[in-house]
């Protein structure tokens, strides 16, 4: 166990509040809890996303395995990202210099523990490192572990900033451009045209022109039409670690 360091970062926190706990992504991926990240048109009523009060004194605690209360989830996000453990030299998706936060919810692999525990997934994408930060609200300590090659399901944080990268190139963004342009009449400008749905992509022995993201971070996006079908994505994934989006077949 590691106690929190004195130093701390500063950061927003937007997340996607269900069930009490703070989920990124329904189903288990590769040990991860997925539920999907949705972000766009559709995207208030989906996610129900809010902004969190940074929260760095030890809240009001509840039952080991009651619901997470606000205070309790940022206060858990605050010590799990700035705990000894995460590198001084860590960077969110953005750019930003803070771990990007996937998930948060109550530990499930001591369901007999007294103690509140909390694991918070996060990742540093100047290493291309997920976290998994166990956090002990009780005595405020965080046992930590870490590995590269493994893709938690993405954040909406996350599907957003893609999408703003797979925008932006507009060679890349052309034909899903055109597409949308054949149904709907208007040009595509912004997310909040479309319901994005967004996933973590890892390349199988099948796919073409994506190693990279076997150790990247990268995300495949699926675009629907508001009150429409959906836009042909299947040609591209936006490496979030280089910030640019690549082809595929």
């Amino acid at each position: 166990m590691q106690s929190p360091p004195s130093n701390t970062r500063t950061r927003r926190l937007p997340y996607a509040i269900l069930g009490g706990g703070v989920v990124a992504a329904a189903a288990i991926v590769g040990g991860f809890m997925a539920i999907p990240a949705i972000s766009g048109a559709s995207g208030a009523e989906s996610s129900q996303t809010r902004e969190l009060e940074a929260v760095t004194s030890k809240p009001e605690l509840g039952a080991p395995r009651d619901p997470l209360s606000a205070d309790e989830l940022s206060y858990a996000i605050h010590l799990a990202s700035t705990d000894a453990s995460v590198p001084e030299d860590v960077t969110s998706a953005d750019g930003s210099s803070a771990p990007q936060v996937l998930s948060v919810d109550i530990s499930t692999r001591d369901v007999d523990s007294v103690d509140r525990l909390v694991d918070v997934f996060l990742f540093d994408y100047t290493s291309n490192r997920t976290f998994l930060q166990t956090v002990d609200l009780t005595d405020g300590t965080v046992e930590s572990s870490s590995s590269t090659g493994v893709q938690p399901p993405t954040s909406p944080d996350e599907v957003d900033y893609a999408f703003s990268v797979f925008l932006g190139d507009p060679v890349a963004s052309a034909a899903v451009r055109a597409e949308f342009t054949a149904v709907t009449g208007d040009e595509l400008e912004s997310i909040d045209q479309l319901a994005v749905t967004g996933g973590a992509f890892v390349p199988d022995a099948g796919t073409l022109g994506a190693d990279a993201c076997s150790t990247d971070r990268c995300v495949e996006m699926q675009f629907r039409v508001p009150a429409g079908g959906y836009l042909d994505t299947t040609a591209f994934v936006v490496d979030l670690s280089t910030e640019s989006v690549i082809g595929i077949k």
